[in-house]
């Protein structure tokens, strides 16, 4: 069996096969093997897709790779259809609790009583949170004084 790779100028060709280095991630490795993961959001009806956050885990799900050492990561499902294509109805987010926040990512808005948005981060004007939704489309604004907690969405997993 031929196979090839490839050094700065050139691809060389091996009669080998290519073997990697065992530190790299596998699928095998992309989600751990145990339900360690807390899941912190339940469906609560609205045209929004609010959810309720809870302080204790209502489930628990394997933690994806990016997530593993997180402390405080979690994962809430999605309610709602205001952000489809992206994240349907009942698909699994995982929350990143402290990972850098920019523009054009999706975020977890946690409000003071515990409501929850999954949006589209526009940014901050002033005291002034802006996110988008896409179904139907449409900006909505939050004030400093409402939120709890601003954290990155870092993916999904579909229902």
């Amino acid at each position: 069996m031929k196979s090839f790779y490839w050094t700065e100028k050139s691809v060389v060709l091996t009669k080998a096969p290519i073997t990697f280095p065992a530190h790299l991630p596998t699928a095998k490795t992309s989600f751990s093997s145990k339900k360690n993961l807390p899941v912190r959001g339940r469906a609560q009806g609205g045209e929004d897709g609010n959810m309720i956050i809870e302080e204790h885990p209502i489930d628990w799900t394997y933690r994806p790779a990016d997530l593993q050492g997180v402390h405080g990561a979690f994962a809430v499902f999605v309610t709602g259809d205001s952000m489809v294509p992206k994240y349907k109805n009942q698909d699994l987010a995982y929350v990143h609790p402290t990972q850098n926040i920019r523009r054009g990512r999706h975020v977890l808005v946690e409000t003071k009583d515990q409501g929850g948005f999954i949006k589209l981060f526009e940014g901050w004007e002033k005291d002034t949170l802006i996110v988008s939704q896409y179904n139907p489309e449409k900006t909505l604004c939050f004030q400093r004084r409402e939120i709890r907690s601003l954290m990155l969405v870092i993916g999904s997993l579909d229902a």
